[in-house]
């Protein structure tokens, strides 16, 4: 039954889109490989998506393939088609392909252009979203971290010329990869989207000159149509270029169609990131559908209103992808979780939810004599039999050999070249009564004074200081340092470095004369020196097991008991688990795993025993909802 606050959004929809309607909604055309067709602008006043002259309604599905194991594309394409969708967006996350070295790795999950073959082999269009700034709940939005290695790096702005420069050289490479592909080239890219956001940046550096320079960048490509994804606001849409179609984030209320068309005049305007869920931060409450979603997609299915479903199959932060939130000052700091389920109607590994039938049912009932194909069954799972893995060295048995000088201040991990991972910061102390210390740790960090343990400061905590037991000689403080993903959006993410950031004072002396080693966790840490026992209350350890698989299957690795730390499988760097949830289990794809002897690796900041607690693999991961978390869903008024 439909709420009554449903029924009048319908009835505003009606009024306000006319333009559209269920002409748009008969086009099942589909692209064929090699054979050009043509997106325009057309209808009543330009209004109106029109494929081969024909009014067309985007029924779009967000499938990220860099967070999605490869082998999976095509089962996750295919739900969407037996959805009734009949496009799939993606962004394309330029951090994960340009390498520290300078190198472009397009191998895997990077593979974008067999991703776009793929979605053309089943039958669907694209709307391509290379950026170069994406958000996404990604590592700095997408952008490599080389940007913010020095102070002052403003971004996404023409008037700096390193940024420029590297900028331009990954769209190069996108280009390479989209012209062929575009529809009119004979491909299933309908339309390039681009940017992302950026009236919602509140830099003051935005110009619309950056936006003009990106369409030109494409235009002298030979792409074209465009759109901009924006919030609906006058303020969110004034970096809209004329005759580029308006994406709203989302079009979910009517108040937001009315103000964009009132505008941007002369263009489509459509819901390009629709929210069936909402993204979630450590600490918070275990994902959860956004029903009223369901009533979003009944406005589009009856008016014809094109729409994206964002996220439709969110998949897995691996490695050290996940990004975070703040507010402009870089307070309220909010890492991301490893999962990037999202409430998703396929979830993390595939599964279809109840909620996925639902909008199956809404979109294939307005949609007479679309020819469906049958529901893709949801790969297997298995369990794995709980086993204890073995201490193999203490944190202290990790640490490099080497330091990377020696610094009158804490350098960030940017400035020495790492991206996220461990620093081990290390300073001389004088003698001293009890005093407390204060620092802007970035992220995480472990305290020390000479080989005991203090405490930890937390910045999603919001604490910057911690009080130091008095000392009868000089000893050494040492700052282990942690990290999560770099804030992905706001104007914020230009500023947020990792590490130890600006002055350490001890009362109110200044702590100077620092050495840094270095940790990246790009690969598990390999013991420095002998292990022996953990010395005095020192934190931290590394943890490895050997299981025998027979038939490998997707399964989900139980990390509960287990403090704050870092899996590996294999090699592969499943990602962060930490105790205070929501997430608990990590998911481990079948094509990490191999018949026979398998790895797993846990590296433990906290954990010291000789015992810690089993791991075991399950058939789904944990969904329980402990506490209650909103679900914003971009409103952004």
């Amino acid at each position: 039954m439909k709420t009554a606050w449903a029924s009048i959004a319908m009835a505003v929809f009606a009024a306000t889109s006319a333009w559209a309607g269920v002409d748009a909604m008969k086009n099942f055309q589909q692209p064929q490989k090699g054979t050009p067709a043509v997106l325009t602008f057309g209808g009543e006043g330009g209004r109106e998506f029109m494929l081969d002259g024909k009014p067309f309604q985007i029924r779009s599905a967000e499938i990220h393939p860099q967070r999605v194991p490869r082998e999976y594309w095509r089962h996750r394409i295919q739900t969407a088609k037996a959805m009734g969708l009949n496009t799939i967006a993606f962004y394309v996350f330029w951090n994960q392909i340009e390498q520290p070295d300078g190198s472009w790795d397009f191998s895997g999950r990077n593979d974008i252009a067999a991703f776009i073959d793929l979605c053309q082999e089943e039958g669907m269009w694209v709307l391509f979203r290379p950026g170069p700034y994406v958000c996404g709940e990604w590592d700095l939005g997408g952008l490599p971290t080389y940007l913010i290695k020095d102070d002052v790096t403003p971004l996404r702005n023409t008037k700096n010329p390193q940024f420029m420069e590297a900028q331009t050289r990954y769209l190069e490479k996108m280009a390479e990869i989209a012209i062929p592909r575009i529809s009119k080239n004979g491909g299933p890219i309908l339309m390039i989207q681009l940017e992302n956001e950026y009236g919602s940046y509140k830099s003051p550096h935005d110009e619309l000159a950056y936006i003009e320079w990106l369409k030109n960048f494409w235009e002298q490509k030979g792409a074209g149509p465009f759109y901009l994804s924006e919030g609906s606001s006058p303020h969110h849409l004034r970096f809209v270029p004329k005759g580029v179609a308006v994406g709203l984030d989302p079009a979910d209320r009517p108040a937001d169609m009315r103000n964009a068309l009132r505008i941007a005049p002369g263009v489509p305007v459509f819901s390009s990131e629709t929210y069936p869920g909402w993204l979630r931060h450590w600490g918070e409450g275990n994902w959860t559908p956004t029903r009223k979603t369901l009533d979003s997609v009944r406005w589009y299915m009856k008016d014809g209103v094109s729409f994206n479903l964002f996220v439709y199959h969110g998949g897995t932060n691996f490695g050290l992808t996940a990004g975070a939130n703040s507010n402009e000052q870089g307070g309220k700091f909010q890492p991301d979780l490893t999962s990037y389920d999202y409430g998703s109607p396929v979830g993390e590994n595939g599964n279809l939810t109840k909620e996925y039938f639902e909008y199956r049912d809404i979109i294939l009932g307005a949609l007479p004599g679309y020819e469906t194909i049958p529901v893709p069954q949801t790969p297997p799972t298995m369990e794995i039999a709980p086993f204890r893995p073995e201490p193999v060295a203490d944190f202290h048995a990790l640490l490099p050999n080497s330091v990377s000088g020696s610094f009158e201040t804490p350098p960030t991990l940017e400035s020495l070249g790492q991206n996220q991972g461990i620093g081990i910061y290390t300073a001389t102390i004088p003698a001293g009564p009890a005093t407390t210390l204060t620092c802007n740790v970035h992220d995480y960090g472990l305290v020390y004074v000479g080989e005991n343990y203090v405490g930890t400061v937390d910045r999603s905590k919001g604490q910057s200081s911690i009080q130091l037991p008095a000392r009868d000689k000089a000893q050494q403080l040492k700052i282990v340092v942690d990290t999560f993903g770099h804030v992905n959006f706001c104007s914020y993410m230009g500023k947020d470095r990792k590490g130890l950031i600006g002055k350490v004072m001890l009362g109110g002396t200044e702590v100077k004369d620092w050495s840094v080693m270095l940790m990246p966790l790009t690969e598990v840490p390999v013991p420095a020196r002998k292990t022996g026992h953990v010395r005095n209350s020192e934190k931290g350890c590394l943890y490895r097991a050997e299981i025998e698989l027979s038939t490998p299957q997707d399964t989900f690795l139980d990390m509960n008991g287990w403090q704050k730390g870092y899996v590996w499988v294999n090699g592969h760097l499943l990602g962060r688990y930490w105790h205070i949830g929501p997430q608990e289990r990590l998911y481990c794809p079948a094509e990490f795993l191999k018949p026979g002897k398998n790895t797993v690796e846990v590296l433990d900041l906290h954990m010291v025993t000789d015992a810690p607690p089993p791991i075991s693999g399950k058939i789904e991961r944990n969904m329980e909802v402990k506490k209650k978390t909103e679900s914003l869903n971009n409103q952004w008024d």
